[in-house]
């Protein structure tokens, strides 16, 4: 019976250890991220990692007024013939803002010396400004500012952009900056 029990703590911390991967990545969506997903926004596959942006609700007492949805990102390595994995973080994001939020969150990935292996940045946020037609990212001590992805979800929008530790400004029609 001994035996049996440390057999079962031992293929259980084996399995722990190991990970989980799941067949696609919608599965692995469904079942690692910590929140409920209400809507994938976007995904977009970059050095390896696929980024995902989604919608959840706030949960916890001290978010409890909050009842429009609310961001998340995560991120996923893998694929579909060796299986997903949810390589975290994994939080989400509020801020009440009159035109537009800008949220970061980073990926960063190190091998057994310590040494960088991955770095990605993601900004994202809301667009609140009806007057707001572009959002644009620049790295980081740069000033070459590329367009963000703009996503239209029912009444909302959305944005997102990779960059490193990017800067963003929003724009209306006339290409003029609309502060945030």
């Amino acid at each position: 019976m001994r035996k049996c029990k440390l057999l079962f703590i031992v293929i259980v911390l084996m399995l722990t250890l190991a990970g989980c991967k799941y067949p696609t990545l919608e599965k692995a969506i469904a079942e690692t991220i910590p929140f409920e997903v209400q809507e994938v926004l976007y995904k977009k596959k970059s050095d390896g990692i696929t980024i995902v942006l989604y919608s959840t609700k706030a949960e916890g007492k001290e978010v409890e007024h909050i009842k429009e949805p609310v961001l998340g990102v995560s991120f996923f390595e893998g694929n579909d013939e060796e299986g997903w994995k949810n390589d975290g973080p994994n939080g989400w994001e509020h801020a009440e803002g009159e035109t537009y939020s800008i949220y970061y969150e980073n990926y960063t990935k190190y091998d057994d010396k310590g040494n960088t292996l991955k770095d990605i940045y993601v900004v994202f946020g809301e667009i609140n400004d009806e007057n707001i037609t572009a959002i644009e990212i620049a790295d980081k001590d740069t000033e070459e500012y590329k367009k963000a992805k703009i996503i239209k979800e029912g009444n909302k929008r959305y944005y997102v952009g990779v960059g490193f530790q990017p800067k963003v400004k929003a724009l209306n029609g006339n290409g003029e900056v609309i502060q945030q």
